[in-house]
Parts: C-alpha cells; structure tokens; sequence
C-alpha cells in the first residue's frame, strides 16, 4: 500500500514538474527571460505554487534541452548563446539535415506530406506577420526533413539544435528576416525534395548558410553593443 501510494506521488510530481517546465519553456522561447537570467528554484516555485524539488526536476528538464545552463557560483541561469554557438548549432544542423534530404531523394515517393503542412502554416503565419508561428513551422519543416532518415537520434539531435536556436532568436525579432521570403524559400526546398532535385542538397546548403550568418550577425551586433564592451572601429 505504502509502496503504491510512493509511487504514486511519483508520477504526480514528474506530470507538475513536466507541466512546469511546459510553461517555463514557452516564456523562455517568447523571449520573456533575457539569455542569462539567474533562474533560483526559491523565487521560481513560490511563483509558481509548486515545491522547490518539483521546481528543480523542471529545471532539470529545461537543462536537457539545452534552454538553461548551469554556471559555476551562479547556479542555474538561461543559456547564454553567442554567435559562435549559432554557427556550431548550424553545422550540425547541415549534417543532419542533409541525411535526410538524401533519404527523401533515394525514396521512390518522397515523404513530403509533413513538409507540405509545415509550408502551408508558415505561409499562413507569414500572411498575418506572426512571426512565432513562422519560427514555429520552421522548426518543424526542418525536423521533418531529418525525420526522413528515419533514425530517432537524429532527429532529437535537431530538436535539441532547434530548441536552442528558438533561444536565441528570442532575443531579436530582426533574426529571421522578411517572414514571406523564408516561405518562399521553403516551397523551393519543398519543391525540390518532392521532385526528387539532385540540386537540393545545394539549396538547403545556401538556406542554411543564409540564415545561419543572419542570425549570428545578429548576435555579434548584440554583444558589441552591451555595456562595458568596446566597439571596433
């Protein structure tokens, strides 16, 4: 009895702590915590109502996505992402990416039906100019793309890259670019993966470049501009 009622509690806890980290999780992709915001389980769960174990299991889990870090005599705080993390987390997004897109070119019908709602959210998000949702769909375009190698690890590597990536465009609506162009660069890229286009691997090589330079660029200016830090003239 006294075993059932443990475990019990077990399972309760891990669901608030999930459902706390659910929460934590939107604002910090909503960019409502700035990159290396001190978050204390103390102040957190008494906002939140919840126990300070169930506060750190959610951190925990938020640590594990690569959202929160933890910083020697600063304890847990939101990942601090610079541009040379933003260029790392493209790289590995090129090679992961471009396994996929060579399984959806081997593939006699090219699995392209979650690419293709992927290209209609985003057109749709562009055409109300919420760039959330543009972010969002292209978040899932891409891991449908590395999705079609049809290995688990990888794709829960680029869910990983993606989520950290979401970090760090929260920081600036000016990271992305013109919401209609990024939908008409990804009808390309769906295009070319359906017609099974050899030149596809090309075009999100150049996808990816463009968008990896933009978002670091973005960054570096960031970090130039911080007080105490010199510029460059």
């Amino acid at each position: 009895m006294n075993d059932r009622a443990t475990g019990s509690l077990t399972i309760d806890r891990t669901r608030t702590a999930e459902r706390v980290a659910e929460a934590l999780r939107e604002q910090l992709l909503s960019g409502a915590y700035p990159l290396g915001t001190p978050m204390r389980d103390n102040e957190l769960s008494a906002q939140v109502g919840v126990s300070r174990t169930t506060m750190r299991e959610a951190l925990a889990l938020l640590a594990r996505e690569g959202l929160l870090t933890h910083a020697m005599h600063r304890g847990m705080e939101v990942a601090r992402i610079a541009a040379s993390d933003v260029r790392d987390i493209y790289a590995t997004r090129r090679a992961l990416e471009r396994a996929g897109v060579e399984a959806l070119l081997g593939a006699t019908a090219p699995p392209v039906a979650e690419l293709e709602r992927s290209v209609a959210a985003m057109q749709a998000a562009a055409s109300q100019r919420d760039m959330r949702g543009v972010i969002e769909a292209d978040a899932a375009f891409h891991t449908a793309i590395v999705a079609a190698a049809g290995a688990r690890r990888l794709t829960n590597a680029e869910s990983r890259a993606l989520m950290e990536l979401r970090l760090a465009l929260s920081v600036t609506d000016r990271a992305y670019g013109d919401p209609d162009e990024q939908a008409q660069q990804h009808q390309a890229l769906l295009d070319a993966f359906r017609n099974r286009d050899p030149g596809a691997i090309v075009l999100l090589d150049r996808h990816l470049d463009e968008a990896g330079e933009l978002v670091a660029g973005v960054l570096d200016e960031i970090s130039s501009n911080r007080p105490g830090r010199s510029r460059s003239k």
